[in-house]
């Protein structure tokens, strides 16, 4: 690990810096724009007053007199309503999202990724260790770089339920955060698989993209998308280990 780390950082390391931070500006400004977008929709889908017929029965004052606790249970029934909307609205841009990912961590994890390939036999010597056990702890290290990619990914949701969207139980913005997350996990295990095992840009790029379309395009907004998107990364990285055991590396 001692070599990993200082092979990680490189003579270039403002540069290598600067595109994690490229990436990570990238990845938060869609998925703001994306949230906004959506908070935005589901408001006005999701209230009971509308521009043209008003709030029937409150506005007329026909509607007899109820106690607060009424008043208070009707607002955050339409904010939990509001909420569920929104991440279905989100949900509807997979696409979009799935590209901007799978770009985002190739920028950040190319300079890493290459000089791991670049000095994978040299490291394999240096760190006294298998080819295994070296593709994971690289992919580990991988982690703790692409980390503001992750944060990048919250911070939205977290604004808008600030925002927006206090006071209620927030289920459905935990199942959009979990969907979110482990769809930046499967595509930064797929660019780093498909890079460490060939050693080419354009196929882990392609590769990539394939994976994140094929799939965003059948799942929809429930858990059951948060347990295909791990069970994919994790066959993905059982892939790589194995390809790296039985030494079908191209290096």
């Amino acid at each position: 690990m001692k070599w990993i780390l200082r092979n990680s950082l490189s003579d270039y390391l403002f540069v290598e810096v600067l595109a994690v931070v490229l990436a990570a500006v990238m990845i938060g400004s869609v998925t703001a724009y994306v949230s906004a977008d959506s908070i935005y929709k589901a408001s006005i889908m999701g209230g009971t007053v509308t521009p043209i017929l008003g709030a029937p029965g409150q506005l007329s004052g026909q509607s007899p007199e109820k106690p607060p606790e009424y008043y208070a249970e009707q607002y955050l029934n339409i904010k939990e309503r509001i909420a569920s909307l929104f991440g279905k609205l989100v949900w509807s841009n997979s696409s979009l999202l799935s590209a901007v990912y799978a770009i985002g961590v190739l920028i950040a994890l190319f300079p890493f990724a290459y000089r791991m390939r670049v000095s994978f036999v040299p490291l394999l010597f240096r760190e006294r260790t298998g080819s295994v056990s070296l593709v994971l702890k690289g992919f580990a290290l991988s982690l703790g770089f692409l980390l503001p990619l992750f944060a990048s990914v919250v911070m939205p949701l977290v604004m808008v339920k600030r925002n927006w969207l206090s006071g209620i139980e927030a289920s459905s913005l935990l199942m959009l955060a979990a969907i979110l997350l482990s769809l930046l996990l499967l595509l930064t295990v797929a660019v780093y698989s498909t890079y460490i095992l060939w050693g080419r840009v354009d196929l882990a790029l392609v590769f990539t993209l394939l994976l994140a379309f094929g799939l965003s395009g059948k799942l929809g907004f429930e858990w059951r998308s948060v347990w295909v998107y791990l069970g994919a990364s994790l066959g993905i990285l059982l892939v790589m280990v194995i390809a790296a055991q039985r030494r079908l590396m191209r290096v």
